[in-house]
């Protein structure tokens, strides 16, 4: 832990401006990066829109008509998953 950089304190650190196409480039690449990680927690995972008795739970989306959903969205304490 000798290789501590600080941030500096005190004072501004001066921003530049970069051309439009490099940001565009890096902004690209930052979403290239971001596939990948997915991708790869994906293949980790098996199938990532299967869960294990995945039909065994309530459906978490908030129900339409009917009662208010201001009352769903205050929740409860309740775990209703299947155990």
């Amino acid at each position: 832990m000798a290789e501590i950089i600080r941030f500096p304190s005190g004072g501004r650190v001066p921003a530049t401006t970069i051309p439009r196409a490099e940001f565009e480039r890096l902004a690209e690449l930052a979403l290239d990066v971001v596939d990948r990680i997915i991708l790869l927690l994906d293949d980790a995972d098996g199938n990532p829109d299967e869960e294990d008795n995945g039909d065994a739970e309530p459906s978490l989306a908030a129900p339409t008509g009917g009662r208010s959903q201001r009352i769903w969205a205050a929740g409860s304490a309740g775990d209703f998953e299947a155990e």
